[in-house]
């Protein structure tokens, strides 16, 4: 039993739990102060049996959702509620017992330390953890994980479908967490207005267990529906990060890579529409202006790029250190 000074508490939604979800909340209670267990609609009816197990208890409290209303949305009621609880540590685990509640500690170790504002899974953090998973979950978490990063700014996280997350409460509250998406998309848009605030995550090396549970969540098929969300969430963050919030070299980088973009296509059009209406070849002033331009904007972007993925993590890292 790990001894902790703060109050630890862990939301739980469900659909389709039932027994393995009670497995769950019994490993989780030796390592949290108290569990929300939001009832989605369950069609196993998990919330009756988990009250009816531990009506004596006051850690565990079930809420029922009388619509299905997703994983996020009932996410979101828990963490109102144990913030309402004033839970200094607010962790989400799934019902489906692919995540071995005994990691919590390991989990929420670093907050307790103070070293970061919130901590997540990630199960290809090792070889024989990737090899341990189906080849269907591991292809599309790939891909998810690559456009993840992309429209979050996260580019130091991994697994961004991974259930098991944990934050300190007052770095909760600076989280727009009613602007999450109710769905299966909850975790990719948490880590998006996570990255509005600067939010420094660390992450846990761990291995899921795979025992022929019910997903609805289908991480191939995810990957074009979750597309034009990452792509809106990615122009979204460019313009809050890179313009609202700040101005810095990243910035500079993309609006001067937007602007030669932008001449690039007029010269390109314009040498393309004279082709056509009047048969005229490209004058090798117009073909060197092209390839220039070409190779500046690529340079620009990919120096955009570089800062994203290298200064925005570092800023993190010092605000959090700064916070001890």
């Amino acid at each position: 039993m790990v001894v902790r000074k703060l109050k630890v508490g862990c939301a739980i939604p469900c659909f389709r739990g039932g027994e393995e979800t009670i497995r769950v909340i019994k490993s989780a209670l030796n390592f949290v102060d108290f569990i929300i267990l939001v009832d989605d609609n369950c069609p196993l009816h998990t919330g009756k049996k988990v009250d009816e197990i531990f009506m004596n208890s006051e850690k565990v409290v079930v809420i029922y959702n009388k619509f299905n209303i997703g994983v996020g949305g009932s996410t979101k009621k828990a963490f109102k509620i144990l913030q309402q609880k004033k839970c200094q540590i607010i962790i989400k685990l799934d019902a489906d017992g692919q995540i071995n509640p005994e990691l919590i500690p390991s989990l929420i170790k670093p907050l307790i330390e103070g070293e970061f504002d919130a901590a997540k899974g990630n199960r290809f953090s090792s070889l024989d953890h990737v090899l341990s998973m189906p080849i269907v979950r591991v292809v599309g978490n790939l891909g998810l994980s690559f456009m993840n990063k992309l429209s979050t700014g996260y580019w130091e996280l991994f697994d961004p479908t991974n259930g098991f997350i944990a934050f300190k409460s007052s770095s909760l509250k600076k989280v727009r967490i009613d602007k999450v998406d109710n769905r299966y998309f909850f975790e990719s848009d948490l880590l998006f207005q996570c990255s509005l605030q600067n939010i420094c995550f660390t992450q846990l090396q761990m291995q899921s267990v795979y025992a022929g549970e019910y997903s609805s969540l289908k991480p191939i098929r995810e990957i074009f529906r979750f597309g034009k969300k990452h792509f809106i969430n990615f122009f979204k963050r460019l313009i809050y990060q890179y313009f609202l919030l700040d101005f810095n070299i990243g910035s500079l980088e993309l609006l001067t890579g937007s602007t030669t973009l932008l001449i690039l296509f007029c010269v390109g059009l314009r040498v393309y529409l004279n082709g056509i209406f009047k048969n005229q070849f490209a004058t090798p002033g117009e073909a060197n202006l092209i390839s220039l331009l070409s190779i500046i904007t690529t340079q620009l972007f990919i120096g955009f790029l570089y800062y994203d993925a290298t200064q925005q993590p570092l800023i993190r890292r010092l605000k959090a250190r700064s916070k001890k």
